[in-house]
């Protein structure tokens, strides 16, 4: 699932350790650097055992924030590797309590952003926004993690049909966040009209003929859309084209019987 997959890299190397922490104690700040640090090196458990130390040594102070929001965080990466649902359940509340003490508006904006990405793969798009907007609420302009909810308010409102608005909110990242991963992606967003199923992408001719032809065979709607992506022309084997992203979902397991990696992408 590409949703899955963008949210684990949004997960990945996110906790960060910025206060002064000043209420709580010089043994708890320690448990707090251990659980980001261990948060950073992919020790979910390491990191889940230190912040529940930090919150029960002090569980209603605001530094304790921190505590939640990477316990929280690695709650939810554990539970969607494993697919564990009462994992990212929990991990959500904890990122809920975090949002509660929190004071500091970067850690607000960071929270907000994780529990937009959690909406957004449940798919609650209207939750999913209001967390995106928080952000920005809280971000100046230009400064993370605001390119990633202006990425995600992007492609809510192209999921609603808002196509002009979301080519806004692309071109923002393009352009306050350029030459990064995020802007290229935002690049090959913007201007798009439609909803159609990608099957494949590749770069040799041959080979993108080829599978344009066993998806045609099945019955299915296949053609070769050129895109240029860091120079490079790209062949994109897509079938359908539809108004509304619904419709693309309903046909989107008639594909998936021939490619089963196939998902649902804008197209211009």
């Amino acid at each position: 699932m590409r949703v899955f997959a963008t949210l684990m890299t949004f997960l990945s190397g996110v906790a960060f350790l910025g206060g002064c922490n000043a209420a709580i104690s010089p043994e708890a700040r320690g448990y707090l650097r251990a659980a980001d640090t261990s948060f950073r090196r992919g020790d979910d458990r390491a990191a889940i055992e230190a912040g529940s130390r930090v919150i029960r040594m002090h569980p209603q102070a605001e530094e304790t924030s921190e505590a939640y929001y990477i316990r929280g965080l690695a709650r939810c990466r554990i539970g969607l590797a494993k697919r564990r649902k009462e994992l990212v359940r929990a991990g959500k509340n904890d990122l809920l309590t975090a949002l509660k003490l929190a004071r500091r508006k970067d850690l607000i904006a960071r929270v907000h952003c994780r529990l937009g990405d959690l909406d957004y793969q449940s798919g609650d798009l209207d939750a999913s926004g209001g967390h995106y907007r928080a952000v920005l609420r809280h971000t100046p302009a230009g400064a993370k993690p605001a390119d990633e909810a202006m990425y995600r308010l992007g492609c809510i409102l192209q999921r609603q049909g808002r196509w002009g608005d979301a080519d806004l909110m692309f071109n923002k990242v393009a352009h306050l966040f350029d030459d990064t991963p995020l802007a290229a992606r935002a690049e090959e967003r913007v201007y798009a009209v439609r909803w159609s199923i990608q099957a494949g992408a590749m770069s040799n001719v041959a080979v993108a003929k080829k599978l344009r032809q066993r998806l045609r065979s099945a019955g299915l709607d296949a053609r070769i859309d050129l895109e240029l992506r860091n120079k490079r022309t790209v062949r994109l084997v897509r079938v359908g084209s539809w108004r509304t992203y619904g419709q693309a979902q309903a046909n989107l397991g008639k594909v998936k019987r021939i490619v089963s990696d196939a998902f649902i992408t804008p197209a211009r």
